[in-house]
């Protein structure tokens, strides 16, 4: 159990860091998922038909040569970073190094907004492909589609009086934790931005941190 429970704690971090990033950047520019590629498709398709929420499709889609940079850095750090969890460690202390960047280039104004947008971008592709290259860190936390679903299943479990099995247990608790976490970091990202705006990304840089810090690999 406390192998499950430390699983579940990164990830659980994961998912707050990503909703937190994406409410404040969508809040903040109007319209632009910084950890989502599937929102971005779907506000890129009300642009082209002209819909008020295309006015920043250009950066939209540039969020997708910069994620896959993020994903590929990650990949490079598994590769020549050796062991497996060394490189972890050093990709998850680089997203945090490119969130508290991109805050201070945008509290202090340096650069163009594009600048330390695409670098939250850059940051969370690493973090999508770190947790994939590296299943000891935990469940994936960007399949919020999937993790709302098993949310679902877990719920009508319970009304029908359906007994799950350990593993069935284990999938459904997960699925709450990350759905939790991820709306948790949503409504945090969306509080620090009417309170700090960008400057708040000192936080989830400093929740990375300590999940780098305290991270150490349990079985897939």
């Amino acid at each position: 159990m406390l192998s499950l429970s430390r699983v579940q704690s990164n990830s659980l971090g994961l998912a707050f860091i990503s909703g937190f990033a994406d409410a404040l950047f969508f809040a903040h520019l109007g319209g632009l998922f910084v950890g989502l590629v599937t929102g971005n498709v779907v506000l890129i398709g009300l642009g082209l038909v002209g819909h008020e929420k295309g006015g920043l499709r250009d950066l939209q889609l540039l969020t997708f040569p910069f994620f896959m940079v993020g994903a590929g850095l990650a990949a490079i750090m598994v590769a020549w970073v050796k062991p497996l969890e060394r490189a972890t460690f050093w990709t998850l202390i680089s997203s945090a190094a490119a969130f508290a960047i991109s805050a201070l280039l945008a509290t202090f104004g340096v650069g163009p907004v594009s600048v330390y947008t695409l670098l939250v971008v850059i940051a969370m592709g690493m973090l999508t492909a770190i947790e994939r290259l590296d299943p000891r860190l935990g469940p994936p936390f960007s399949l919020m589609t999937g993790n709302i679903a098993g949310l679902a299943v877990a719920v009508v479990r319970r009304l029908i009086g359906y007994t799950e099995t350990r593993d069935e247990w284990r999938q459904s608790l997960t699925s709450i934790i990350l759905v939790f976490g991820f709306v948790a970091g949503c409504a945090a990202g969306a509080f620090a931005y009417v309170t700090v705006g960008v400057t708040g990304m000192i936080l989830p840089a400093c929740l990375l941190l300590l999940i780098g810090i305290f991270y150490s690999p349990q079985s897939a």
